[in-house]
């Protein structure tokens, strides 16, 4: 009876260890994606920011060849509030996930927990399939809430499954609205910068203009040999910019595209947990993990 009992409690003991260790490699997995996912939306919320930048450059050279007045220089931004918010709530939500899946995470749990239920609220908010989700977010804001009061590590891989399974559907549409935008982006960023360099070469090559065409509003712009030399090379860089559009937001859609398709993998990884879904799961993280090398590289030629 004894020897039974001894063989009874090495088996339970040898249950509870192997199931620490299949958490702490889930984990590790989890931490991962949201690793990869915050590089995604860093970049994307990199190139919103460039784009609208490239933008007011065209309308300020614009204004430098006809002189305007001081309260005739108005720059209109363009109006991506909801996609920069969406951005930013993505990415506060995969930096969450990623300090709540690390080793070091007692002191902030609260603080963390409640930045991803604050973010999760925000992108159901942003999404355009909200009503059909309440119910998914609700049963969401239920694990989080109860990832904050996780004291083991087993109960806080539960509680970090049911919350990435549970978002899945919201992430998928909100990826998807992104990767959808992207086109209208490039071509915002093309014909800002195209305005741009075609004004500047106007400038260069029409240095007595104002005298020739008698304009009422003009600006008189002269340069010396050095100072048109740089100005050529800024024209210069600014067409193979234009020239490398094409491919920078390709490498950014084929990003984004493989951090969507890895939060599917994931999601059924976490769903089934079995060994084949983990290989899975692998060969979509190196897939990942190439697309963004492959943008990254690229960016450090521009």
């Amino acid at each position: 009876m004894k020897y039974v009992y001894q063989r009874v409690l090495l088996i339970l003991v040898a249950s509870v260890v192997l199931t620490g260790c299949t958490s702490n490699k889930s984990l590790i997995l989890v931490k991962n994606y949201a690793q990869q996912s915050q590089e995604v939306e860093e970049a994307l919320l990199n190139e919103y920011e460039q784009t609208q930048e490239t933008r007011i450059d065209a309308m300020l050279v614009q204004a430098s060849r006809e002189g305007i007045s001081s309260n005739n220089l108005g720059v209109q931004r363009i109006n991506n509030q909801g996609q920069v918010a969406l951005i930013q709530n993505l990415l506060s939500f995969s930096q969450s996930i990623y300090m709540l899946s690390s080793e070091n995470y007692d002191d902030e749990i609260n603080s963390y927990s409640g930045q991803l239920n604050s973010s999760i609220s925000s992108i159901s908010e942003l999404s355009s399939n909200q009503a059909p989700e309440n119910s998914k977010i609700e049963l969401v804001s239920t694990a989080i809430n109860a990832l904050a009061r996780a004291r083991t590590e087993r109960a806080r891989y539960q509680n970090l499954k049911e919350i990435l399974i549970g978002s899945h559907d919201l992430i998928q549409s909100s990826f998807q609205s992104l990767s959808d935008e992207l086109e209208s982006w490039e071509m915002i960023s093309k014909v800002s910068m195209e305005k741009e360099l075609r004004t500047r070469l106007y400038l260069l090559n029409n240095p007595d203009r104002c005298e020739l065409d008698n304009i009422a509003r003009c600006a008189t712009l002269s340069h010396s040999l050095e100072e048109r030399i740089e100005a050529y090379r800024k024209a210069y860089t600014l067409k193979s910019k234009i020239s490398a559009l094409s491919v920078k937001f390709e490498n950014l859609r084929s990003s984004l595209k493989a951090v969507q398709d890895l939060n599917s993998v994931i999601v059924k990884s976490l769903s089934q947990d079995d060994e084949f879904s983990k290989e899975s799961l692998t060969s979509a993280f190196e897939i990942t993990k190439a697309q963004l090398k492959k943008l990254k590289e690229f960016q450090n030629t521009l």
